[in-house]
C-alpha cells in the first residue's frame, strides 16, 4: 500500500504543478491585459536587431509573461513553506501557488470569457 500511496502524492503534485503552468500560460495570452504593454516594451528593446520577427516577438511576450506570472504566484507558496520550515514542496504549498497564479490570471480569464 505504500508505494501506490507516494504514487498518488506525485501524482497529486505533478497535477498541481501542471494546472499552475496552465494558468500561468493563459496569463500570457493575448486576452491579459499586460499583453500589449510587454509587448511593446520587447518591441522597443528589440528595435535595432534583426534577431526576433513579429512572430518571435509575439511569442516571446507570451512566455516573458507566463514566466512572469509562475515567479510571483511561487512568493506565497515560498514563504508558506518557509514559515513551515519544509525542505520539499507539499501539495499543499502547490496548491498555494495554483490559487496565486488563478488570482493573478483573473483578469485575462474574465476577459477570455466576455465579462469585462
Amino acid at each position: 500500500m505504500a508505494p501506490l500511496r507516494r504514487w498518488g502524492v506525485i501524482v497529486e503534485r505533478d497535477l498541481l504543478l501542471a494546472g499552475t503552468a496552465a494558468v500561468s500560460i493563459l496569463n500570457g495570452t493575448i486576452y491579459s491585459p499586460l499583453f500589449d504593454p510587454v509587448a511593446y516594451l520587447l518591441y522597443l528593446f528589440n528595435r535595432g536587431s534583426a534577431v526576433l520577427g513579429p512572430e518571435a516577438l509575439f511569442y516571446l511576450t507570451t512566455v516573458c509573461i507566463a514566466a512572469m506570472t509562475m515567479m510571483v504566484a511561487g512568493i506565497p507558496a515560498a514563504l508558506y513553506e518557509r514559515l513551515r520550515r519544509l525542505e520539499h514542496s507539499t501539495p499543499a504549498s502547490l496548491a498555494i501557488w495554483l490559487l496565486a497564479a488563478a488570482l493573478l490570471s483573473y483578469p485575462a480569464l474574465a476577459r477570455l470569457l466576455g465579462q469585462d
